[in-house]
């Protein structure tokens, strides 16, 4: 049985960029770069939770502990030439960092307050990899020292598992470490658990191993060099990530809820719910490139008809999916994520029509919400609560991540920019201001503006795969005021997924953020970094060593956007404005902005705006234009002053008309694809379908003002 259908598309055109379109390096790469440091070891002043230390042999201070670059389990004791010498990379230094944390930091450390039962710090530590901070120091049945599995959710998966807890004698520039514990994943409790029959060890220097001793008198002393000097990654009291100097919070750290394994992601079989046309795209192979690349062919030549046009240039949208493809996971820093996978599981186009038959083509990206790098969660100062109480200090906090499941879909169409900032209907995905309004009874009418008129959730993607949330939090404070972000802008909230609130490369140009210095070296324009939902893309800040750039000299709006005026469009920047905190003390400092909050896209027609996870191919309404199969729902139209009859109906080899009027019509499929076209000539008209195949289509006059379905047998 077949169906036709007439469907009317109006012009396209190109739009001709005149800037490079590139990604940020992936962390991969940024770990196989060379550090340029100029580091001289200099012993940390204190030895406390949560410090960052390289590690040397107290005699010389020549020689490094570090973790092997294949196999995070192997510890060796080798020449700091790995960390400033000519040949030192970002990842062999990083490889050389290591994070003391003490055995009671993640329970609750005041004695007033209420999140969990008091239990004081420790002062005896876990030793954990900086790339790796699930991983721990430990040993074997050997005696040598090793790195482990502290805890992941693949615990259950490794022969040596758990950590050791270790004491730290003496100074800072002469210490020895002795361990006083030892804990052991049990896969009968499935817990971490204590060995009762542990002896005392002792960590001592054998070559460019490591191993225990027994005996005190073997143990080697070592010297905690300062990490922080080495790569700047902690956040001082006072700085622009911590402008009101928020002490750290001692609250208890909120417990991983059950989740599932990476294997067991819906992500992973997505294809079961997509059409074939987009199921080719999945993946980051050439074959999946070439569809990706036919599709948008596709996409622009069928918005073209109908008079639309896509935002920008094919070549961005593929440049940007290559990128986005790139990243993988390179750091045990989320509980449930599996390393050396990719941080967005596909990119792929699609290309749905809506019940008019108007086309409304998405980018969606299917990813993890999982950065490539380190996330620090075990330094933000004042974490989001995780659990309710009567207050902060009586509730959990969120230090530890999972992976999440989204499914973003990004409007490739150009739906166009608002002349206001209300034009933007949020009615019906609330945003901040109106949220805090509702939830604050003595808040009053909070005055809209591009930082409050925003998302109550996340506002965009970047190109790791992680949200891009406003720069405001749900209270209407700065996050990084709140001191609620790490080193990197990112945090997790109470469902432990990574967003982003800011721009971590602003902040400190460490070098292993989203993007980098590095990415703007023999380029004429700042790295795309993500994109926001309502299509517009986002680049990374103007940087002064880079005048030349285009666009360097042109304003950013309100918004954080501009148009170079070269065929490229309207676009964001990650930008720095000179703020005043919202509360007292009411502190000057620089916002790094990764985007300000409102989208400056039209998103009112929009269809299924702002659904974001894998249950909308579910959603009748809009899993179309996530990719789900689908049938168009068409009511067949006439206008009063014209009358076209078809018959027969269903049809089986010739296609009888009758006509009021002159008239060109056009045939296409169900999914819009344009089949062919006739001039009607008022009177009787036949034409043969000998070459249709069975199906239903849809006939429409050129003015749109006739639609009539019929079938072919």
């Amino acid at each position: 049985m077949k169906k036709i259908t007439l469907l009317f598309l109006l012009t396209p055109f190109i739009l001709c960029a005149q800037f490079d379109f590139h990604g940020p390096a992936t962390f991969d790469h940024i770990l196989s770069q060379k550090i340029d440091a100029s580091w001289t070891p200099s012993a940390i002043s204190a030895i406390k939770n949560r410090k960052y230390v390289v590690i040397l042999d107290e005699q010389t201070q020549s020689k490094a502990i570090m973790i092997g670059a294949n196999d995070k389990s192997i510890l060796k004791i080798q020449s700091i030439d790995s960390i400033v010498g000519g040949e030192a990379s970002y990842g062999s230094a990083m490889r050389s960092v290591f994070q003391i944390v003490d055995k009671n930091s993640a329970l609750e450390n005041d004695p007033s307050a209420g999140s969990g039962p008091y239990t004081p710090l420790s002062e005896t530590y876990k030793v954990s990899p900086l790339l790796h901070s699930y991983f721990n120091l430990n040993s074997n049945s050997n005696d040598k020292a090793i790195v482990t599995d502290g805890g992941t959710y693949y615990v259950f998966e490794e022969t040596n598992t758990g950590y050791l807890i270790v004491d730290f004698i003496g100074a800072a520039n002469s210490s020895i470490i002795k361990a006083v514990s030892k804990w052991k994943y049990d896969s009968n409790s499935e817990e971490i658990i204590e060995l009762t029959n542990f002896t005392d060890q002792y960590l001592q220097i054998s070559g460019e191993n490591l191993v225990w001793s027994e005996d005190i008198n073997n143990a080697s002393n070592f010297f905690l060099a300062d990490a922080n000097k080495l790569l700047n990654i902690e956040i001082a009291s006072g700085s622009d990530f911590n402008p009101s100097s928020t002490a750290y919070q001692p609250n208890a750290t909120a417990e991983i809820p059950e989740v599932a394994s990476f294997e067991a992601s819906q992500l992973n079989n997505i294809s079961m719910d997509l059409e074939e046309k987009y199921v080719t795209q999945l993946g980051n192979g050439v074959s999946a490139a070439e569809n990706a690349s036919i599709m948008l062919d596709q996409i622009e030549a069928d918005l073209t008809n109908q008079g639309a046009t896509l935002r920008y240039p094919k070549s961005f949208y593929l440049a940007l999916r290559e990128n986005m493809l790139s990243h993988t996971i390179e750091s045990s820093d989320i509980y449930n994520i599996r390393l050396g996978e990719n941080n967005i599981h596909s990119v792929y186009f699609t290309n749905a029509l809506d019940d008019k038959l108007v086309h409304h083509p998405f980018m969606v990206v299917a990813c993890f919400a999982v950065a490539s790098r380190p996330n620090f969660l075990q330094d933000v100062n004042r974490p989001p609560g995780a659990s309710g109480g009567p207050g902060y200090a009586e509730s959990q906090v969120t230090r530890n991540g999972k992976f999440g499941e989204f499914l973003i879909k990004i409007p490739l169409k150009d739906y166009g920019l608002v002349s206001s900032l209300l034009d933007n209907d949020l009615s019906q995905y609330n945003d901040l201001a109106s949220d805090f309004d509702q939830n604050d009874p003595n808040a009053g009418t909070t005055t809209k503006s591009t930082f409050n008129y925003a998302s109550t959730s996340s506002s965009a993607i970047a190109v790791d795969g992680v949200t891009i949330y406003p720069a405001l939090n749900n209270t209407l404070v700065y996050a990084v005021e709140a001191a609620e972000v790490t080193s990197s802008g990112i945090h997790v909230g109470g469902g432990l997924e990574l967003h982003y609130h800011a721009d971590g490369h602003a902040f400190n140009g460490n070098g292993f953020n989203l993007y980098n210095l590095s990415d703007y070296d023999g380029k004429n324009h700042p790295p795309v970094i993500g994109i926001a939902y309502d299509g517009i893309a986002i680049f990374g800040k103007y940087e002064s060593n880079f005048s030349s750039m285009n666009g360097f000299n042109i304003s950013l709006d309100d918004f954080g956007g501009h148009d170079h005026g070269d065929g490229f469009g309207y676009h964001y920047h990650a930008h720095t404005q000179a703020l005043t905190t919202i509360q007292p003390p009411n502190a000057n400092f620089e916002m790094h902005l990764l985007m300000v909050g409102a989208w400056k896209g039209v998103i009112n027609s929009i269809p299924g705006f702002m659904y974001l996870k894998g249950n909308q191919l579910k959603e009748t309404d809009i899993s179309r234009y996530a990719g789900a199969p689908y049938i168009v729902g068409i009511n067949e139209k006439e206008n009063p002053d014209t009358e076209i009859k078809i018959y027969p109906n269903p049809v089986i080899d010739e296609l009888f008309i009758s006509s009021t009027i002159d008239a060109r019509v056009e045939i296409f499929d169900m999914k819009g694809g344009f089949i062919d076209s006739y001039d009607l000539h008022k009177g009787s008209n036949t034409f043969s379908i000998n070459d249709y195949k069975s199906g239903t289509y849809l006939m429409k006059t050129k003015n749109k003002e006739v639609h009539k379905l019929f079938i072919i047998k």
